[in-house]
């Protein structure tokens, strides 16, 4: 089940078509810098995946926001 989240979309790690490969990086980047979670998210109106930190989700849109829906947390 996917759940809608804001971000700001500069805040992003990576943008990836590739979901699979959203993930890979996800996880390597996790194991790399020993971050917190981190987000696997898509963007309602484009095909890319993006990953962000957990920590930097909003509950509600703002002018600098748009929603994604999670699809992994790594």
């Amino acid at each position: 089940m996917d759940t809608r989240i804001f971000f700001n979309p500069g805040d992003s790690i990576a943008n990836i078509h590739d979901y699979n490969e959203a993930i890979r990086k996800g996880q390597i980047f996790k194991k790399e810098r020993q971050v917190d979670d981190l987000v696997i998210a898509k963007d309602k109106d484009n095909e890319e995946y993006a990953i962000f930190y957990a920590k930097d989700a909003q509950k509600e849109s703002d002018y600098q926001t748009k929603p994604y829906e999670v699809k992994k947390r790594v």
